[in-house]
């Protein structure tokens, strides 16, 4: 019971990382791969913001979340939507976050140095006891979070007319240009929105471990098979591919050793692209020729 718990608080942190991926493949069919450099961004920006002692933490955190959202939305304006100019076959995007990614992390290793700072907030000391098993209570709120975090891009996207837009323009985003929606627009607001929940999860992990260059880059796979697991075309995929890969890695890593953890979530994810390619709760897209 101890693994599974700590393989579904994992499973937390690698959804709400996740959601970046999702949350921009299912509207603009692209994918940002300097996720785990937004991560960074958001906190080294909540470490400077941590001296405002004139503002509360919750507000220094809704701060970097929305600084790092605005960031999100001219990142697919700027460096990803000039790049998909060719249709679906064209890949250039992938090279342009990949090529932001390496910026950013020279940016920060030159400028704030490879150690880790601590942020102090944003955390939760102590342990929480959870189906009778003792947590760190700043790994249960990462999941808490995950868990909130997904109930809300559920409810904005079948609630609300904004929701209802980038229905449409992840159905069909020519046919939804025709009735007067802008792609270009619900693009940007997409990017905005995974990069803000992005930033939440480096804020909260960075309250945990610290604020450093490379505090993204170890998430990134498990995200990505959590979002590969679930369905990058489903909102609840990833709570579902997150505790899928998180409990199987924490278990066989507790009877195997670390390596073979690894190891193993990424074979589900193999078995998963072999039998069902667009995930557990995806639905299959037609793309047009």
């Amino acid at each position: 019971m101890e693994t599974v718990v700590a393989g579904l608080a994992a499973g937390g942190l690698f959804a709400l990382v996740a959601h970046g991926f999702v949350l921009t493949f299912l509207t603009t069919n692209t994918l940002n791969f300097a996720l785990g450099e937004f991560m960074v961004i958001a906190a080294f920006l909540a470490l400077g913001v941590g001296s405002w002692d004139w503002l509360p933490a919750a507000a220094k955190i809704v701060l970097v979340v929305s600084v790092v959202g605005l960031l999100g939305a001219l990142t697919y304006r700027l460096i990803v939507l000039p790049f998909t100019t060719g249709g679906h076959n064209d890949s250039r995007w992938l090279l342009s976050t990949v090529g932001l990614s390496f910026v950013v992390i020279n940016l920060t290793t030159n400028g704030e140095g490879v150690l880790r700072q601590p942020l102090a907030y944003g955390g939760r000391d102590g342990v929480v006891e959870v189906l009778g098993v003792r947590l760190q209570a700043q790994q249960g709120l990462i999941a808490v979070a995950a868990v909130a975090v997904s109930i809300a891009l559920v409810m904005l996207t079948r609630l609300t007319g904004l929701g209802g837009r980038m229905r449409a323009v992840s159905e069909d985003a020519e046919a939804a240009s025709l009735m007067g929606i802008s792609p270009k627009g619900i693009g940007m607001i997409a990017y905005g929105l995974a990069m803000s929940v992005v930033a939440l999860a480096g804020v909260l992990w960075a309250a945990e471990v610290g604020a450093s260059p490379q505090l993204g880059e170890p998430l990134l796979v498990g995200a990505f098979a959590a979002g590969i697991i679930g369905g990058l075309t489903s909102l609840w995929g990833p709570l579902l591919g997150g505790a899928i890969y998180g409990t199987v890695t924490a278990a066989v890593g507790e009877s195997a050793g670390l390596m073979w953890g690894e190891v193993s979530g990424l074979l589900v994810v193999l078995v998963v692209l072999m039998f069902r390619p667009e995930g557990l709760l995806g639905r299959r897209v037609d793309v047009k020729l």
